[in-house]
C-alpha cells in the first residue's frame, strides 16, 4: 500500500506559520486589527414647515400687498403686479421668487416660521423683536419682504386663488385674519409697524359685504399701543365673485382702499390688501398705514 503524501499539507502549515512571524522559537500569535468604527450617519437638516401647505404642484401663487420700491415715506403700490412673486416648484419640493420689475427667479432659501412673516434668503431682513401671532394657514400666508442692498420692501399675502366655480353663491361667512404692514412714523428708541385683526362678512347670495379692522401699532420695545377700530364703508362684491373691495370709514386725509381675493378650493381662506390714514396715540400726528391681511372662516 502507498504511504499518503504530506507534502501540500507541510507546505500549507509552513505558510501560515510564516505569516505569523513563525518559524522560530515559540511563534508570536498575529494581533487582530482593531475594530472599524462606523461613520455616524448625519442627521438629516429637517425641512422648514411649507409655506402654502396646500400646494403640492408647480404653481404661481396670487399675490396682493403695499410694496414700497422708493422706501417708507414712498406712496405704497397696491397693484398685483408691484409685488414680489411666489411659486413652489414640485420637483425640488421648493419654493422661488421673483422681485417686482425683474424676469429672473431665485431659490427662496429661508425664511421664519415663527410668526406672520418669512424672509426671503438673500433679499429679507429681520422685523426685530416683535411678538407676532403664528398663523396656521392651508392656502395663504402672510409676510414681510425686502431687497438687500436697496430701500424696496413690502408687505404681501399669498394664496392659491379660489375659482370662480368654487365661490359659494348661497348663505353666509364670516371670516377673521390678521394685519401685518408698515408705517412712516418713527421713533428713537423702537421700531414701528402696523398689526391687529380683520373681520370680514359676507352674503354670498345677496352678493354683500360688511366688515371692520381693529389695528395696532407694534412696537418692538415697550408694548404696543392700540388703535381706533375702524368699519368697512363703500364695499364691492358681487355674488360669485372672487374678488371684493372698499374702503374705511374715516375722515382723515390719506390713502384709503382695501381689495382682495377669495383663496382655496371653496373660498376657505381670503388675502388682501389695505392702505387707511391713523391717528397715532403717541403724537397725535396724521400717518398713513398700508400692508397685507389673511383670513379664514
Amino acid at each position: 500500500m502507498r504511504a499518503p503524501d504530506y507534502r501540500p499539507m507541510l507546505l500549507a502549515a509552513a505558510l501560515s506559520l510564516a505569516g505569523c512571524g513563525g518559524g522560530s522559537g515559540g511563534g508570536v500569535a498575529s494581533i487582530p486589527a482593531p475594530p472599524v468604527t462606523p461613520t455616524p450617519t448625519p442627521t438629516p437638516t429637517p425641512a422648514p414647515p411649507p409655506i402654502i401647505p396646500a400646494a403640492t404642484t408647480s404653481q404661481q401663487f396670487a399675490a396682493i400687498g403695499a410694496a414700497h420700491p422708493g422706501g417708507i415715506n414712498a406712496a405704497p403700490l397696491l397693484d398685483a403686479g408691484e409685488q414680489l412673486q411666489v411659486r413652489y416648484v414640485e420637483s425640488s419640493n421648493s419654493y422661488e421668487i421673483q422681485l417686482p420689475h425683474t424676469s429672473s427667479w431665485a431659490a427662496l432659501t429661508s425664511w421664519s416660521p415663527e410668526g406672520p412673516v418669512f424672509f426671503p434668503g438673500g433679499f429679507g431682513s429681520d422685523i426685530g423683536g416683535l411678538s407676532l401671532k403664528k398663523i396656521d394657514y392651508q392656502y395663504s400666508n402672510l409676510f414681510r419682504w425686502g431687497a438687500r442692498g436697496s430701500t424696496g420692501f413690502g408687505f404681501e399675502a399669498i394664496g392659491i386663488a379660489t375659482a370662480a366655480s368654487g365661490v359659494p353663491v348661497t348663505g353666509n361667512a364670516s371670516y377673521t385674519g390678521l394685519l401685518l404692514g408698515s408705517t412712516p412714523e418713527v421713533h428713537p428708541d423702537y421700531d414701528l409697524y402696523i398689526g391687529g385683526s380683520i373681520g370680514l362678512s359676507f352674503d354670498f347670495a345677496l352678493g354683500a359685504l360688511s366688515g371692520s379692522i381693529v389695528p395696532t401699532l407694534l412696537r418692538d420695545e415697550g408694548g404696543d399701543l392700540s388703535l381706533s377700530s375702524i368699519e368697512f364703508r363703500d364695499t364691492v362684491y358681487s355674488s360669485g365673485s372672487t374678488t371684493f373691495s372698499g374702503k374705511f370709514d374715516t375722515s382723515l386725509p390719506g390713502i384709503n382702499s382695501f381689495s382682495g381675493q377669495f383663496t382655496g378650493p371653496h373660498a376657505e381662506e381670503l388675502i388682501g390688501n389695505f392702505a387707511f390714514p391713523y391717528q397715532s396715540p403717541i403724537d397725535s400726528k396724521t400717518y398713513q398705514a398700508d400692508g397685507a391681511f389673511v383670513g379664514k372662516k
